[in-house]
């Protein structure tokens, strides 16, 4: 019996893990569509990162992980921007770890998602940056101040976003588990 719901578990975990994927490679897809928050400065608002976000409070740092490399991978084959792979997949390691880094402070309630979500995005912002310095030369580091600056209000968008989808999920979820005993 209990192994039983040790593969069950690991079913619904994979399941949900592929669905917050493939929602990220989808938000991914169709912010790339839109034009950067700042002319001529290449900031989007990061929408992809709420599915890192909840995979990270809802699965845990292993599901996350996949979750996060595989929309990179994922959406770098649906919109053919290769060139881009190094930056995206770079930032979002970056992310990925600076959010896990200050996971445990979200679970004791120290700081929120919208916080975890803000420490993401600026380190997502500074892989960019440091591969663009790499690729492009020097004359990247000019746009520290405003990526810094623009990490700040869009973690907060996407942390809140993400706060308020995990919120409805786990009540959902602990509905679920409540009727089923």
């Amino acid at each position: 019996m209990v192994n039983d719901n040790r593969k069950s578990s690991f079913t619904k975990k994979l399941a949900l893990a592929a669905m917050l994927a493939a929602a990220a490679v989808i938000m991914h897809s169709v912010e790339s569509l839109l034009p950067p928050l700042v002319i001529g400065v290449p900031v989007r608002l990061g929408l992809a990162n709420i599915f890192t976000l909840l995979s990270l409070m809802l699965l845990g740092w292993q599901y996350a992980l996949a979750v996060s490399v595989l929309r990179c991978l994922a959406a770098m084959l649906i919109t053919g921007a290769v060139s881009q792979l190094p930056y995206s997949l770079t930032g979002v390691i970056l992310s990925f770890l600076a959010m896990l880094a200050v996971e445990p402070l979200r679970k004791r309630n120290i700081i929120s998602a919208v916080g975890s979500s803000v420490v993401g995005s600026f380190a997502f912002n500074i892989g960019q940056l440091a591969v663009g310095v790499l690729m492009a030369g020097r004359a990247m580091i000019y746009y520290f101040p405003i990526i810094s600056l623009l990490s700040i209000p869009t973690g907060i968008f996407t942390g809140l976003v993400a706060h308020f989808i995990f919120r409805t999920l786990r009540n959902s979820m602990y509905a679920r588990t409540k009727q089923e005993n």
